[in-house]
């Protein structure tokens, strides 16, 4: 009978404890549905200006929002024009560090605090800034922000870069809402029912794009040309086999069962400087050891690398 009570006393006081982790690491709503964290910083006014000034943007790669704004940067070869920072995560502090003091500061949010914007839930990647009199100009950290200011910057006609085209703004509310931030609502789920209903959402959202994909008469989403819509999607899918099947569970399909999703992906990491975004062994070791209350033993799993995953693809 002891065992008996010690186990349900375990089990109550570790289900009190998980619930105050996910609290900090990812907050829901009253009925157990994910939240992403509010806190967004937009310079309405700025317009890049192609002069001496110092525009910075801080990333870091396991993050895929910020992978979005890598995608641009390296599609519209923008590495004389914006200065990227690479943070990374640090898993016992929970917070993301330069590798490197920069302006003083060790972690992220003392940049945010330099830059004036302590008072935010919490200090985010990716940041686009600046500086304006020696002082830090946050201009941005919402990744579909950065990522339009980053298309529109205009680069020398001997480059040559890739165009990437605007797109219905419900098709990039259901990828952003119901897959990139999808997959999350399935992890992060606090009980099966809203697990099931994120699960849902998200695999009907992979359907209607396997469907549109399906009906184009070019290899990207929106037809011939890139847009905004197949830099939204690439993150997430790229991740899929290695993080978001197994530490998320998003089991209700196999991803290889969206066979024109598969071909879009190959199509997409084959672009010129696609593949030096992707570091799997990056993800492997900030996904499943920073996200304790996932994964509590804090163990890898042992799975093909991303280049495995693609070549097979290949054949």
């Amino acid at each position: 009978m002891q065992n008996k009570y010690l186990i349900n006393f375990a089990k109550r006081f570790w289900y009190w404890f998980w619930t105050k982790l996910m609290n900090g690491f990812a907050p829901s709503d009253l009925q157990g549905n994910y939240r992403r964290p509010s806190g967004i910083l937009i310079d309405k006014n700025y317009k890049y200006k192609d002069n001496s000034e110092n525009t910075y943007l801080l990333v870091g790669n396991s993050c895929p929002w910020c992978h979005r704004t890598l995608l641009v940067y390296k599609l519209k070869n923008l590495s004389n024009k914006i200065k990227v920072i690479f943070l990374k995560a640090d898993i016992n502090s929970g917070q993301w560090i330069f590798n490197e003091k920069f302006e003083g500061c060790e972690t992220l949010h003392q940049f945010y605090k330099k830059g004036k914007k302590n008072n935010l839930f919490r200090s985010t990647l990716p940041l686009l800034f600046n500086f304006q009199n020696n002082q830090v100009n946050i201009l941005s950290n919402e990744s579909s922000e950065i990522v339009r200011l980053l298309n529109s910057i205009k680069v020398e006609s001997s480059q040559k870069t890739l165009q990437i085209n605007n797109c219905a703004q419900d098709l990039l509310e259901i990828i952003n809402s119901d897959i990139n931030n999808g997959v999350y609502k399935c992890g992060f789920a606090r009980n099966q029912k809203s697990y099931e209903k994120a699960s849902k959402n998200l695999f009907e959202a992979l359907i209607k794009i396997e469907k549109k994909l399906d009906k184009n008469l070019g290899n990207w989403i929106c037809g011939e040309n890139l847009s905004y819509a197949d830099i939204y999607l690439f993150p997430t899918i790229i991740r899929w086999e290695i993080i978001y099947k197994q530490l998320f569970k998003c089991t209700e399909k196999e991803i290889s069962e969206f066979k024109n999703i598969i071909n879009w992906r190959l199509s997409f990491f084959e672009l010129t400087k696609i593949s030096e975004t992707c570091s799997d062994s990056e993800w492997k070791k900030d996904y499943y050891k920073a996200l304790f209350p996932l994964n509590p033993n804090q163990i890898i799993p042992v799975l093909p690398s991303l280049k495995e995953i693609i070549q097979s693809l290949q054949k």
